[in-house]
């Protein structure tokens, strides 16, 4: 990362993309521009922190299922409100414009839309319904998280005996990020470049 930092304004100039991804490690919007305030800067870091925090409290949490090699009874309807006529897809993202998106596309589609934007949200959706489909981002908000939250999801469908469709959609191009998904049980796996989702609706359809 190339920084000039100005002593006079207390700014460091930081590459666009960069901090775009910073901003979306915790959820929020970048001030579009290339000039942060050293203040923001701190403050944008600090809640970087506490997201890693909160996640590595949390990592044990969907371990606990790990140690129940029966048969699970997931898909409690209760207060939960779905069509039970259409199929579902669950969405996991932790970016709106991505969610969103792809929400429009698969309503389009025939089916009935749950979102989750962090893993253990997911988790808990994934238990309560059954599901055509799940198409998770790898980044969520590291690979790390990503690997996790498909482990889980092939662990509870396998223990479940659901034939879920599990499809991950990154925007990485290393082929040991490819080889992995699909080691660890995804049906699926789409980059994110060119028209990716017009590839995502031809699976859905050969499904």
């Amino acid at each position: 990362m190339k920084t000039i930092m100005s002593e006079e304004r207390r700014t460091i100039e930081v590459d666009t993309q960069f901090l775009e991804d910073l901003y979306g490690l915790v959820g929020k919007i970048p001030p579009g521009e290339k000039n942060i305030n050293l203040d923001l800067l701190k403050d944008l870091l600090l809640d970087i922190k506490r997201k890693m925090e909160q996640v590595k409290t949390n990592d044990s949490a969907p371990q606990e299922t790990a140690a129940k090699p029966q048969k699970i009874e997931m898909h409690s309807y209760q207060n939960e409100e779905f069509d039970e006529n259409k199929k579902a897809v669950l969405i996991v993202d932790d970016l709106g414009v991505i969610t969103y998106q792809l929400g429009v596309m698969f309503r389009n589609l025939g089916y009935d839309v749950t979102i989750a934007k962090e893993i253990y949200d997911a988790i808990n959706k994934f238990k309560k319904r059954e599901y055509k489909m799940v198409v998770m981002d790898l980044f969520i908000p590291t690979d790390r998280e990503g690997f996790l939250l498909l482990d889980e999801l092939v662990k509870l469908s396998k223990m479940a005996e659901s034939s879920t469709i599990i499809g991950v959609m990154t925007a990485s191009s290393k082929k040991e990020h490819r080889q992995l998904c699909l080691k660890k049980g995804a049906d699926f796996y789409i980059e994110k470049i060119d028209d990716w989702q017009s590839e995502l609706v031809e699976y859905c359809e050969k499904g």
